[in-house]
């Protein structure tokens, strides 16, 4: 046997253990199943003339949204009008017609949370609501960690042509997100920001910055690894082939520019920020592309650093020291 032929072997095996994807994790054989509790639905069965009776069977449902004293006049003055109101009735009611879109929200977050389960072995699983918010735009998820709940304004999540969304004034590509396919990526988000507080302040340059951003993609895309990456990102195919090919070029242009380091507000706004787009010239250019480049650097971080875990990468504060050590040069 040649000194090659014993060589390739153990080259091969150093090959796979450093390109080996980090979030192909071995699941346990239970199987979660998750219920969405449609307090959205069942809440309008309750009338005037009824209060009493269905408020006591539904506050065994819906401990988080009907406890307390829950029949003093007080309480039932707030709620009436509420159920009452047409505006919350036709949110219900187009809510109502999407059965299957929530069906399909079900079967995600079952399979998300198995790996949930993987990571975070100690936590308790959610329950999970669905409500009317009022078309609370700010709000479309919370996930409530000392509660165990997460909650979901379904009213928030009918498609991007639903006419009601006018009235908020957004933009085209504020309104291609309100719709149900993301609503696991807004959850495990939102469990990010709650487990790891402080998030959103980490780093003051634009290099920090995109790998602060990358930790919450990375976070979000080990629940969710089934999930299409365009869909994690809230790009659409035409925008996710736009981010693929450019990314060569973006890394190029911010290395030249001197911008990694650099604290540019023009910078932050055109390639950090939500937008429309990256480049008005190229109108197919997804806006906030330095959430992918971001997600990318972090990827190749736990990639070439298996010994960390993804606690570990949601608690380091060191986000130069991420950078450094990803390894990230796109080619």
């Amino acid at each position: 046997m040649s000194i090659y032929s014993r060589i390739i072997p153990f080259l091969s095996l150093i090959a796979f253990s450093c390109d080996s994807d980090p979030l192909q994790v071995p699941l346990e054989e239970v199987k979660t199943e998750v219920k969405v509790l449609r307090y959205d639905q069942e809440i309008f069965t309750v009338n005037r003339k009824n209060i009493d009776t269905q408020l006591d069977k539904l506050a065994k449902i819906y401990p988080f949204f009907i406890n307390g004293n829950y029949k003093s006049a007080e309480v039932v003055n707030d709620l009436l009008p509420y159920l009452e109101d047409s505006l919350n009735i036709q949110l219900k009611n187009e809510v109502a017609k999407d059965q299957k879109g929530m069906t399909e929200v079900e079967k995600t977050l079952s399979e998300a949370f198995q790996y949930f389960q993987y990571y975070y072995p100690k936590d308790k699983l959610p329950s999970v609501y669905a409500y009317i918010s009022v078309l609370d735009y700010e709000h479309p998820v919370d996930w409530i960690d000392s509660m165990s709940t997460v909650l979901i304004a379904s009213d928030m999540y009918l498609g991007p042509n639903f006419e009601l969304y006018k009235s908020l004034n957004l933009y085209k590509y504020q309104t291609y997100r309100l719709q149900p396919k993301f609503i696991p990526i807004d959850i495990f988000a939102a469990c990010a920001a709650t487990k790891y507080p402080n998030l959103e302040s980490e780093g003051t340059n634009f290099i920090e910055k995109m790998v602060s951003l990358g930790k919450v993609q990375y976070f979000v895309n080990a629940m969710l690894p089934f999930v299409a990456d365009s869909t994690r990102l809230k790009y659409n195919p035409t925008q996710m082939v736009w981010a693929q090919k450019k990314e060569v070029g973006l890394w190029r242009y911010f290395v030249e520019k001197k911008l990694l380091h650099s604290q540019d507000e023009l910078a932050f706004r055109k390639f950090i920020e939500d937008g429309p787009f990256t480049s008005s010239e190229e109108p197919e250019s997804p806006g906030r592309i330095g959430d992918y480049i971001g997600w990318r650097i972090v990827k190749s971080y736990m990639e070439n650093n298996h010994d960390v875990s993804l606690d570990d990468l949601m608690k380091e504060k060191d986000l130069l020291k991420i950078f450094t050590q990803s390894k990230y040069k796109p080619e």
